[in-house]
Parts: structure tokens; sequence; C-alpha cells
């Protein structure tokens, strides 16, 4: 296992295991309810054990309407055995192991009855899978070549070839992948990253090149169009969980996370490739550290020119010790002068590491995952006026939540 993973997995397990044991039901419980026309179908996911422990288990819950109050995640559920964020398109969801934990893409259904349904399983697959359309998937293998994506059916699960890229093979590089950290689609290309490691840590933290630099590959024709590369900057994302690190805002740009996690957090930013352009954008760049010394990005929403986005409120040691801390809280940033204003309402929170969620939008409104066993916090938040959040449910039974998604 890459030794950078390990650190932060061994950090993570305390905070898990805190966070495991400390969710009570003697919560005061939200102080707000949902418009109660909201209906639909409804995933979450918690985790009962601390990741990187021998039992990472979890829960997927299906809930009936947005959630309310104080709720149980283990009714109408189904027991998982790797519980690290998931995602979802239209009416399925996504792990990126099956129930019994082996590796690979994960699709589940939810029947009739409103009990959960296997649905396919494409094995090796990793978690940096992108689903395009119904017909349309991609996703890296490693047994099948780090410099080939692998592309898949998304509805009968089934993989249907591959694009190969071995022509980017950089000379002098131990360890080179394309597509594990970042797979991401805008306008009918797709972005795959490239990554320059070493041996030793196999992609993780390792960046043997002061830029990020990305293959774009026609989706229609399965070509290589070029690629694109931004100075001064390590590896985009961080393809271990099912945060993807990049969002589509809507102004029709994709944002993505340089988390600096291998670099001791001294340049974790968020770059951009505009609407209706295929290269980054040289004039855009947010730094954490012009607004906390020593943060990192894991987390954004883009919405009406504001960035939704979560920073701690201590520098990162190095050695990533206060990680997993309770010190993260919620800001928006005004991507037109670049001012930086707090989400008032909710307690601090557990880092967004393993969760596409964290900040997610539903049916128009905007929602923030808030993790805080020492105010008996496991919940979702919803943005009202004047920046400011009101806590929508509480999970106390279930353990912490790792996503919350409204199927489609």
């Amino acid at each position: 296992m890459k030794k950078i993973h390990i650190l932060l997995n061994s950090f993570l397990a305390v905070a898990f295991l805190l966070l495991a044991t400390a969710c009570s039901k003697d919560s005061n419980g939200p102080s707000e309810t949902p418009d109660p026309t909201d209906e639909g179908t409804y995933i979450l996911m918690t985790t009962t054990a601390p990741f990187g422990s021998p039992d990472g288990s979890g829960y997927f819950g299906v809930h009936n309407g947005m959630p309310s109050g104080n709720i149980s995640n283990i009714d109408q559920s189904l027991q998982i055995s790797d519980a690290f964020g998931f995602r979802s398109y239209g009416k399925w969801f996504f792990n990126q192991t099956n129930t019994s934990g082996t590796v690979g893409l994960q699709k589940y259904t939810v029947g009739a009855d409103g009990s959960i349904k296997d649905a396919g399983f494409i094995v090796d697959a990793q978690p940096s899978y992108l689903i395009v359309d119904e017909e349309t998937g991609f996703y890296l293998d490693n047994n099948r070549g780090l410099l080939k994506i692998q592309t898949f059916n998304p509805t009968s699960m089934q993989r249907t070839g591959e694009i190969d890229l071995s022509s980017l093979k950089k000379d002098g590089i131990e360890y080179q992948v394309i597509g594990k950290h970042t797979l991401a689609v805008k306008e009918g290309k797709l972005y795959a990253g490239i990554t320059y490691g070493t041996l030793a840590r196999e992609g993780y933290g390792d960046d043997q090149v002061e830029y990020v630099e990305f293959a774009v590959i026609d989706i229609a024709t399965g070509t290589l169009d070029k690629t694109i590369k931004y100075d001064g900057l390590k590896s985009i994302g961080w393809g271990s969980s099912g945060n993807k690190m990049w969002t589509l805002g809507d102004d029709g740009a994709l944002y993505f996370y340089a988390t600096d996690l291998g670099n001791a957090f001294q340049n974790s930013s968020i770059i951009r490739i505009k609407k209706g352009e295929t290269d980054f954008d040289k004039d855009f760049i947010i730094k954490a550290n012009d607004y906390q010394e020593k943060s990192t990005f894991a987390t954004a929403l883009v919405k009406d020119g504001k960035l939704y986005t979560e920073f701690s409120s201590e520098p990162l040691a190095p050695d990533f010790s206060n990680l997993s801390s309770i010190i993260w809280e919620y800001y928006v940033i005004d991507l037109a002068t670049k001012e930086r204003t707090k989400i008032s309402g909710m307690p601090k929170a557990f880092y967004a590491w393993g969760s596409d969620q964290a900040i997610t939008e539903i049916d128009g409104k905007i929602y923030f995952w808030v993790s805080n066993p020492g105010e008996g916090v496991e919940g979702y938040y919803v943005l009202g006026e004047n920046n400011t959040a009101t806590q929508i449910f509480n999970v106390t039974d279930g353990g912490m939540i790792w996503g919350f998604v409204k199927l489609q």
C-alpha cells in the first residue's frame, strides 16, 4: 500500500472511530424541516467503522422523500463491506466495491419494493470512473494497462473496449498512469489526468513534474485530440474514494481541485476549463493559501457566479495529524471579486475527503454535510438567506455519513 495512503488512513481511522461511537440519539435534532411536498428516492451512505481498519463497512440507506428530523440509516438499507463515498447517475448509484468488498464498479438500483438491487459489476475498475450517458462510460483497470482508458456501457455494465494512450509515455518516469485521479467530461470531450510518479507510491503524492497535464480525448471518435498543461501545480484529485474532486459549474466550466496532499499543502488550488474551450483558463486560479495558510480543497460547487467550498480553520500539518480533526468550515467565494464569506449556522465539520456530496445541489437548493460528534451532529444543512444554513436531518443510527443523493 502507498506510504502516503497509509499515513492518511491511520489518522482518519482515529477520527472515524470517534465519529462512529459518538453519534447519539439524544441530539436535539434539526431546527428546520424540508418542504413537505418534496418527494423522490434518496440514498444515504454511512460508515460504521474507520476507513483503513479491517472493517470498513457501512450502509446504503433508502429514504422516501427528503429526510427530516432524527433518522436511522439502518432501516430499509443494504449493508456493504466498504463505505468511502459514492456517486449516482439518474436512477443508478455506484460504489467502488461490491457488497463483499471486491474492487470494481458496482451498480445499484432501487426496486419497486424499496429494496436495493444489484444491477451489475465490472471487476477491477478503479474509483476514478466516469459515466457520460446511459451508453458511454470510462474507467481505469490497472491490470489492462496504466496508459489505457477502458470503455463500458453503464446500462449493461459490460466493457466495450479501450482507448490506448501509450503514445503519451514519457521516458525517465518510473510510474506513469492516465485517469487514476481524474476522468471528467465537458462538451463531448474526455479529460484524463496524467500522473508522473514513482513505483514506491504509485502516483499518490509523488509527482515528478511541476505542472498539471491532461489528455483531451474526443468521445465520439475515441481519439486523442491533444494534451494540455497548467504550470506550477501538482496532480489534480486523489483517486481513492467516491469523491471525483472536480465539478461542472452552472457556467459550463469544469473546476478541478489540486489537493496538494503530497506537497505539505503548499499550493492547493482550484483551476478550470471554461465553457466552449478545451484548454485550461490560464487567467483563473483560486489558491487556498490566499485565504487560510496550508489548507486544501476537496469539495466545491459553483452556482450563480459563486464557488462554495470548505477550508480548515487552522494550518494543516505536513504529517496529516490534524487533517481529520473537526476543524473544517464552509465558505462562499465570489468568482468576480474573489472575496470570501463564511456560511453561518453550522458547527465545524469533518474533512470532505471521500464525499462527492459534501456540498451538493438538490432541486435548486444547496446542502452541506456536517459531521461533528462533539456537538451531536451527523447530518445535512440547507443554505438559506444571508449565507445562513439550517439543519435538515440528523443521523442517529448507521454511523458517519459519506454521501447523500437524490435519484433522478
